[in-house]
């Protein structure tokens, strides 16, 4: 059975940022909100459905960071996306198999609220692979700059 993708899974109180993202100097605003909203939007609607936030201080963007945002994602979005990137994990019976949400009880130090099941290096990976595959959907160009063409199904980033 596929799992669904809910609200829930696009929220995380505890925010923990995994990846970072440095813009340009000069990258406009309407660019910056368009691939923000790239990158949390749902998978069926284009995005990458992961987490991101400004990189702030005491609440307060810091002056010279205004492009660097950081990128993390909620656990179920992080098993699934294990289960996308053909992750290879061990099971309890010592054999080591590509993980499956839906069989993710076989596998080894597997419990629902072990937050350490997977590596910060094989979160990493799956937040990259999330990311470069976010694809251009009927736009046309990146907003903000209209030279910098898009095409349906390719990627959005070089």
């Amino acid at each position: 059975m596929k799992e669904s993708w809910s609200a829930f899974d696009t929220f995380e109180a505890n925010f923990r940022p995994l990846v970072v993202i440095e813009l340009a100097q000069n990258t406009k605003e309407e660019t910056k909100e368009w691939l923000t909203q790239r990158i949390v939007d749902k998978k069926k609607n284009g995005g990458a459905q992961l987490l991101v936030k400004p990189l702030v201080e005491a609440g307060e963007k810091i002056d010279g960071n205004q492009n660097i945002y950081l990128v993390g994602a909620s656990h179920l979005r992080l098993l699934l996306g294990a289960e996308s990137v053909g992750l290879v994990k061990e099971c309890n019976d010592n054999s080591m198999r590509t993980f499956t949400y839906s069989s993710r009880k076989t596998f080894k130090h597997f419990a629902e609220e072990n937050h350490d099941f997977l590596t910060m290096t094989e979160c990493q990976y799956i937040i990259k692979h999330e990311l470069e595959n976010l694809r251009a959907k009927d736009e046309k160009m990146i907003p903000g700059y209209p030279q910098a063409k898009l095409y349906p199904g390719k990627s959005i980033s070089k």
